[in-house]
């Protein structure tokens, strides 16, 4: 009687201690989804909460505020376990418009847009969801305000409207499909923004010396083309040698680490070891 009690509480108790052994890192949620192919818009809006609630814990790279003209703007990345789960792109028009836009990945497919315009109109949102690099749905809200906008839900994007349909013909499927490819290209930009290719490839302008703190002034050689400020609050070898041997160092790419901070890209100054010399990006 004794074996046959042990015989059947064993299985009861391994599968208790199964249960307790599921997985406790802060980002389970982040590994244990489906795939990317098989998920709905329902099973996307949760792995992008999970990626929301575990953004302090992954890791983060920054570009810098690239100005042209009235326009500024900068782009975040965020990685989990070395792949990208989240970009986001700030883009500022000064006090005529504000957007920012979200493009969430899974298994280096993009699953979502999110777009967030504030102008003079009020603030729009947008949810466009993603399959296999195609979008199959697409829906909005719109508000004059912030506290209003928070009490609408979002209304799906539907066949005659003016927007793509979730529901295409022949015809619209290439247009959406061609849309796709637009965003999925958009990733491609954001990552020269980080690296500095392409067309946001900087270069040493001058250094502009004031009190309390300085600027690093950067500019791309293309006509019209993208510069950047980044604020100097503690010098060290290279900041010295920008100031003292401007001309040294001008129309040549710069090697530094920086941070936003209050929408402000900051300079971070390095070990008093490192010479000025490994400043330059070679």
């Amino acid at each position: 009687m004794k074996h046959t009690y042990l015989l059947f509480i064993l299985p009861i108790a391994l599968a208790i201690f199964g249960c307790n052994q599921q997985p406790r890192h802060p980002q389970a949620e982040l590994i244990q989804q489906a795939s990317a192919t098989a998920m709905t818009d329902k099973s996307i809006l949760q792995y992008v909460d999970s990626i929301q609630a575990n953004l302090a814990s992954l890791e983060k790279q920054s570009s810098l505020i690239y100005l042209q003209g009235e326009q500024s703007m900068y782009v975040e990345k965020y990685n989990s376990n070395g792949k990208p789960v989240l970009y986001e792109e700030n883009i500022d028009n000064k006090l005529i418009s504000n957007r920012i836009r979200r493009y969430y990945l899974k298994n280096d497919s993009l699953i979502l847009l999110e777009e967030r315009t504030k102008d003079n109109k009020g603030i729009t949102e947008l949810r466009r969801y993603f399959r296999n690099n195609i979008a199959f749905k697409q829906e909005k809200r719109t508000a004059a305000e912030e506290s209003g906008l928070k009490k609408q839900a979002y209304a799906t994007i539907t066949s005659g409207s003016s927007e793509e349909n979730t529901a295409p013909t022949d015809t619209e499927q290439a247009s959406t499909t061609q849309t796709a490819s637009k965003e999925v290209q958009q990733l491609k930009i954001m990552e020269d923004a980080i690296a500095q290719n392409g067309s946001f490839t900087l270069y040493f302008d001058q250094f502009i010396d004031i009190p309390e703190e300085s600027i690093i002034q950067l500019k791309s050689n293309a006509r019209n083309g993208y510069t950047a400020n980044v604020i100097v609050r503690k010098n060290d070898a290279l900041t010295d040698s920008l100031q003292h041997q401007a001309e040294e160092f001008k129309n040549k790419r710069l090697n530094f680490k920086w941070v936003i901070a209050d929408k402000e890209a900051v300079y971070v100054p390095v070990a008093a070891n490192v010479t000025s010399a490994k400043g330059l990006n070679k």
